[in-house]
């Protein structure tokens, strides 16, 4: 091909849309360089140039305009992708910080959890050059309440606590969930001499009511703190440990606050220890029961007997129901103590009616988990059941303040209690402030005056004016009427006077062992209905139960088993 046909098509290609971007420019390129050859010159005298060059302009700009084009269009893809993976970089990071953030959470209450509280401990301890005081509250019988009123209001409740726990201390203040029912609150730079000052005002912040689940509901709390010095060597494990082992001192003596001491270690290790036993004395047959006589005012005579639970300990000897009753209740012991008390009584009866004495009846305390057990129905009948009791002559009592917690539960479950045949009773009635309204819808049999008001006989006050009217109260209702208590021949004689049904206490008759009780059952009314101690006294514990009890202080159901 000549050199004139060889550049003929290089232009051609140039000229058309066959060659694009690089090629074309190079196309371009090739016809500029081949314009300067000599064998141009006629074309160029001929005034081609102009043309040519026209067309080489617009070629090589296109050609540029597309390179630019593909090379913005390049740029503009990579920046597009480097925002894409940077806006992922910036939601894995916030991502990873949610999650972080949301490990250190308690997911209900949205307060710092265990772990994230000791590691806030740990660092204030490292930069901190002050004490550090920390604090744990608990709400008493939470479990009692998880119980009663369902895991709904349980969370609930919480809420609210969280909530006023956090609202009682200052913004920075770190307040963590560190058990179920535990929170933890850790206060930097507070003196010595003013944390238990504010310990008190969370209590006082957190021991209020609240309107949980459209009900008004009271809620007691205990705390434990513990202050740790800049330069002592503990842990951020230790120093919460510690917290707790004062707030379980604070919940067994039922103290609002208590600081923590090294001899609480102690106590708290033979309080565990303690309760271990008592875990393994049903088993070990340790328990066994006595029997507190009630007599009938107008013969004299025993009518029905209280069956009282008293624990020999292998190596401690007797142990006073004071000691071992209030622990069972907390531990959650006290439900299946409870339904042995009413089987072990249920087949002492059994053979008091081979001794022909069918007619005696016998009480056993229920407790407040027992109410709020949703077997409890069922237990019971099984016992009674089983055995072939006459559930004609046992007798149920239940605390007036357990009560009046849940009406509406307990008429329910005393309702069903009693279609099993057995009798009902209300016990210490007068220190639970119930409805006196809601009184006559109870399915109960009789109603038993709290001592308290036995104790104001003879004093002309309103104690004394008040049993006067629980007694025509109980009888205007239907309900045969139970003093308990007496102490003295004047609290007989005014009772009688009143025309109360039954009585007990002391001057009557102290707790009996079954064989005691029997020789009781035959004997005849003691004049003026007054049995010695020295006569039928078996029960050591007896001695040690003071005579005047505070029963308007009483916690529900402490009393269980226990008189």
């Amino acid at each position: 091909m000549s050199a004139v046909e060889t550049t003929h098509t290089v232009v051609a290609h140039a000229l058309t849309a066959r060659l694009t971007g690089r090629k074309r420019l190079a196309a371009a390129i090739v016809v500029v360089g081949a314009l300067a050859a000599p064998l141009w010159s006629p074309y160029l005298a001929a005034g081609l140039t102009l043309c040519v060059l026209a067309l080489l302009v617009i070629t090589v700009r296109a050609a540029a305009q597309q390179i630019v084009a593909r090379d913005l269009a390049v740029a503009r893809l990579l920046t597009e992708r480097r925002s894409e993976a940077d806006a992922a970089e910036r939601e894995r990071v916030t991502m990873t910080q949610h999650f972080a953030e949301q490990a250190s959470r308690d997911v209900l209450t949205g307060l710092l959890n265990r772990s994230a509280f000791l590691a806030r401990i740990e660092s204030a301890r490292a930069t901190d050059d002050e004490a550090c005081t920390v604090l744990a509250v608990d709400i008493a019988q939470f479990a009692l309440f998880n119980e009663r009123n369902g895991p709904a209001a349980a969370d609930e409740l919480l809420l609210a606590v969280a909530s006023r726990v956090a609202g009682a201390l200052r913004p920075h203040d770190a307040v963590a969930r560190v058990d179920g029912d535990v929170f933890a609150a850790l206060l930097e730079g507070v003196p010595r001499e003013l944390v238990t000052d504010v310990a008190q005002r969370v209590v006082a912040s957190v021991k209020a009511y609240y309107a949980i689940a459209g009900e008004v509901q009271v809620v007691d709390v205990a705390c434990g703190l513990v202050t740790v010095a800049p330069d002592e060597e503990v842990d951020g494990a230790e120093i919460l440990r510690r917290s707790d082992i004062a707030l379980q001192n604070a919940k067994a003596t039922r103290n609002d606050v208590v600081a923590f001491e090294p001899r609480l270690e102690v106590e708290t290790r033979e309080r565990l220890k303690f309760r271990n036993d008592l875990a393994q004395a049903q088993a070990n047959n340790e328990l066994y029961l006595v029997y507190q006589p009630l007599f009938d005012v107008h013969t004299g005579r025993v009518h029905a007997v209280e069956a009282l639970m008293r624990w020999q300990h292998p190596d401690r000897g007797l142990v006073s129901p004071a000691e071992f009753i209030p622990i069972a209740e907390t531990s959650g012991q006290i439900v299946d103590m409870g339904l042995w008390a009413l089987s072990a009584a249920c087949r002492q009866h059994r053979l008091w009616r081979t001794e022909d004495h069918a007619d005696i009846v016998v009480a056993v305390n229920f407790s407040a988990r027992q109410l709020s057990d949703p077997q409890v129905v069922d237990r019971v009948a099984e016992i009674v059941t089983r055995g072939a009791f006459d559930p004609r002559r046992i007798k149920l009592e239940i605390t007036e303040s357990l009560v009046v917690e849940d009406i509406v539960k307990a008429i329910d479950v005393l309702t069903k209690l009693r279609a099993l045949g057995l009798r009902l009773s209300v016990d210490d009635f007068g220190t639970g402030y119930s409805s006196l309204s809601r009184l006559g819808e109870l399915p109960i049999d009789e109603l038993k005056i709290d001592r308290y008001f036995v104790e104001g006989i003879g004093q002309r006050g309103p104690r004394e004016t008040i049993l006067t009217a629980a007694i025509a109260m109980g009888h205007g209702l239907g309900l045969t009427v139970v003093a308990e208590g007496v102490e003295t021949e004047e609290q007989l004689d005014y009772l009688r006077a009143h025309g109360c049904d039954y009585i007990q206490g002391f001057l009557l008759g102290r707790p009996l062992q079954a064989e005691e009780a029997l020789t009781a059952f035959n004997g005849p009314p003691a004049p003026y209905f007054s049995i010695p101690a020295q006569r039928v006294g078996s029960d050591p514990l007896a001695p040690e139960v003071p005579s005047v009890l505070p029963s308007l202080e009483r916690t529900p159901g402490r009393r269980l088993f226990a008189r």
